[in-house]
Parts: C-alpha cells; structure tokens; sequence
C-alpha cells in the first residue's frame, strides 16, 4: 500500500522531466503500487492460496492494468492531473469525490492495522522460528508500531525526498530476502494464525486472497495524476500504463516464484531476527507516512477540507486516524487477521475503481465506453461472487 499521488509517494517517481512520457507514466504506476505490500502480500497470499498463489498474482495484475488503462484514458485530455477523487468528481459530481475520499480515509485506517499486525507476527516469529497461534499475543507489538508511527506523524519531521525515492527498492530487497528465505515461515502451517483463518474452504480462500491483493494494488490509481501530466498521446499513454504494469508483474511474480521455491524450513535465529526487525522498521515507516496520508484524506471531506488541503491535516486529525488504526488492531486479534484486515483497502479499491468505469462510461467514446462497461461488470461480478465465498471468514 502506497500513498496516493497528492501524497509523498509521488515523489518516488519524480516529475518525468528529461525523460520520455512513457517512461515517467511507466515509472509512476510501479511507484504508485510497489510498496509495503511487497514484503506483505506475497507470505499472505501463499497462506491462503498454496499452489494456486501465482494465477490469483497474474489475475490481479491484469485486472490491475485493465483499471490503469481505463482510468488513464479518461483523465487524460479531460481533467488535470489530480487524486482518483479529483478526478471522479469532476467528472460525476461533488458526491463522487466525497465517497471515494470517504472509503480511501477508512480504508488506510484498516491497511495501517494490517501492516502493524504483519509486523508484530514477524517479531513473535523471530523467536522460535514458527508463527504464533492467534490471539492476543501480538496485540502489544502491534499496538507498539502504531503509536510510534502514529507519535512520530503527529511531530513536524517529514522524510526527505531522497528516502521516500529509496524506500521502495530497500523495501523490494528486504521482501526478495524474505522471500529466498521462505520467511515468516511454512505456509502450510498457517492456518489458525493472524496471516491465515482456520476452517475456511479452500474457494473461500481463494476470494480472500484475490480481494486482499487488493491491498497491493491500491496505487494503480496514480495514472489519475501521472497521465494528464506527462501531455502524452493516446499510444504513449497505453505504452507507458503496460510498460508499468509489466514491472510491477515482474516483481510480484519474481517474489512468489522465489518464495515458492525456496525451502520451508526456520532459517537460521541471527537471520530471522535480522528480517524481522528490518521488516517492523520498514513498515513502521510506512504506517508512518500513510497515517498523515489518511488524515489528509479525512480533511477533504469536512466544509474547508480541500481549500485547506496545502497545509497538511490538522494534529487532532492525525490523532483520530491513529486511534482509529489501533481500533482496527483490536478487531486484528483472531485468526486471519491481516487478510481480513486487509478487506478494508479491497472495498475501497473496488468502489474508487468502479466510480472510475461508470465515468468512462458516462463520458469516454465508444470505445472508452465499451472497456469500462466491461470492467465495470468484472468489478460488480467479483463483489457478488466472492462476497458469499467469503461469508466463512
């Protein structure tokens, strides 16, 4: 999970200036995605999917691209770069933006307990090389990483420009090591833990794990602000919305293929409490920059919200998005928690992404129409088939 482009992490991706349009549409998209669902995603969806892992990867991705490419040819000669919200709302109305800004607020509270819970199974992991049961064991470590991301968001300290650029590739290099190491562990015996439900069928499982891929993909949206701006034509657009969706293929399903081939067994405690902790303090900052994020998000949707939008959220904003995350890690504290957690972020995503397909809809050319009509029926169909196959959980 990524903030979204009127956020910090649009400066990973840089302005585009002296490259090719393509290229800095390419290099916003993967920046927008790869984040901290690189060291996340890839154990949960191993949990949850087994075997399956990498056709419910490649379905995401295309299903991801697809959403990218709509969206990018909406926006691109017909409002300035802007958020998904922005974007929606000047393309359907006020109501539009306020609902996404609405689901995007909640859903980084919830994303931000999923992260916090994954960090403090890694911790607990460290010790005897096994996830622990579910419970209430990793509460306080989970707790612990959300008052100190949400301490240091309420503080004036930003990271400079130079981390936030860098924090991606240290965050792809410690989730490939995670992954050549086959940490937090086993698969196999995660079920009952906070990465895995106990008793969930195994198409129950699947639905989760594709809706929690969600969490991964919040970020395909940063065309919203990318394609407008790079003043591209309609085939550099396209190119640049695949050439970012292939990298961002190739990290995702480089790290499931490691994974899936490396050995199962504990890897040595030096090494895993060297994972572990590089692993809670690269999540941390991420809890960190996303709970300012939230709060930013929150602003908007109160009378005066977007004028003062340039002044960062207010203090006792930033304190009620960080309370609400500690409240989601209450709700964390059973089996299957993080994927679980990680719904909030899938529901938002699949309704910013539908607000986009009706727009394109509403407002493209034929055959604008036609791709969002058709992802807009892909969209309604995963909700209502997957809604009763995750009934269990």
């Amino acid at each position: 999970m990524r903030e979204p482009p009127e956020a910090a992490g649009a400066g990973t991706a840089g302005s585009g200036a002296g490259r090719r349009p393509e290229r800095a549409l390419a290099a916003q998209v993967a920046g927008g995605v790869l984040g901290a669902g690189m060291p996340v995603m890839p154990p949960v969806v191993a949990a949850l999917a087994g075997g399956s892992g990498p056709l419910v990867w490649t379905a995401h991705l295309l299903l991801g691209g697809w959403v990218a490419l709509v969206l990018a040819a909406l926006v691109r000669t017909r409002v300035g770069p802007a958020s998904l919200a922005g974007a929606v709302g000047a393309l359907l109305g006020t109501w539009a933006e306020r609902v996404v800004d609405g689901v995007f607020a909640v859903a980084f509270t919830a994303g931000q307990a999923a992260i916090a819970w994954f960090a403090a199974t890694a911790l607990l992991t460290a010790a005897d090389g096994a996830p622990p049961r579910a419970g209430t064991d990793g509460l306080p470590l989970a707790l612990g990483v959300l008052v100190v991301a949400g301490a240091a968001a309420l503080g004036p300290w930003t990271f400079p420009a130079a981390v936030l650029r860098w924090r991606p590739w240290v965050t792809g290099v410690l989730a490939l090591a995670c992954a050549a190491w086959a940490w937090p562990g086993d698969p196999v015996a995660w079920a009952g833990t906070p990465l895995a439900p106990s008793g969930l069928s195994s198409q129950g499982a699947l639905w989760l794990a594709l809706a929690a891929l969600f969490f991964a993909g919040v970020g395909w949206e940063a065309v919203t602000g990318a394609a407008p701006a790079t003043g591209a034509g309609p085939g550099r657009t396209a190119a640049g919305v695949l050439l970012g969706t292939a990298a961002v293929a190739v990290v995702y399903l480089g790290l499931a293929a490691v994974q899936g081939r490396a050995s199962p067994g504990p890897a040595p405690e030096p090494l895993r409490w060297a994972l572990a902790g590089a692993t809670a303090a690269v999540l941390t900052s991420y809890v960190f920059t996303n709970v300012r994020t939230a709060a930013r998000i929150a602003a908007r949707l109160y009378p005066g919200g977007r004028r003062s939008a340039g002044r960062g959220p207010a203090r006792v904003l930033v304190a009620a998005v960080g309370a609400a995350c500690c409240a989601f890690a209450w709700a964390g504290a059973r089996d299957g928690g993080v994927p679980l957690l990680l719904l909030g972020p899938a529901a938002a995503a699949l309704t910013g992404y539908a607000l986009g397909a009706a727009a394109a809809v509403r407002h493209g050319g034929p055959l604008l129409r036609c791709a969002g009509a058709l992802l807009l029926l892909v969209l309604a169909g995963l909700a209502v088939l997957g809604g009763p196959a995750l009934s269990g959980a």
